[in-house]
């Protein structure tokens, strides 16, 4: 499941638990693996980070969430300029399994 939205791991408050809101829920609801942002995303960097993840698992199958979405920031990353600050791709973590 990806949750590209601003801070998607988190909950209502700052005193809340880790993944206590949408993501706990969907968690909840039986999904395995979730990709969400711990603060304010980029739209273009968050929209370059999903698609990008998303291509590598179709590409190439039996990498696996994990390594699709580290191929992914790498290609963000490489593009050079402001997508090189940890602010257009830090906030994005992959939880639960990251195995194919």
């Amino acid at each position: 499941m990806v949750l590209s939205a601003c801070n998607t791991a988190g909950g209502d408050s700052s005193n809340s638990e880790a993944f206590s809101g949408l993501a706990g829920a969907f968690f909840y609801a039986g999904a395995r693996a979730l990709l969400v942002s711990h603060w304010p995303v980029r739209s273009d960097a968050a929209v370059a980070i999903t698609t990008g993840a998303i291509d590598a698992m179709k590409s190439h199958p039996d990498i696996g969430r994990a390594e699709g979405l580290r191929r992914s920031l790498s290609a963000l990353i490489a593009r050079g300029g402001d997508y090189t600050h940890p602010s257009a791709w830090a906030p994005f973590v992959l939880v639960g399994n990251g195995s194919p």
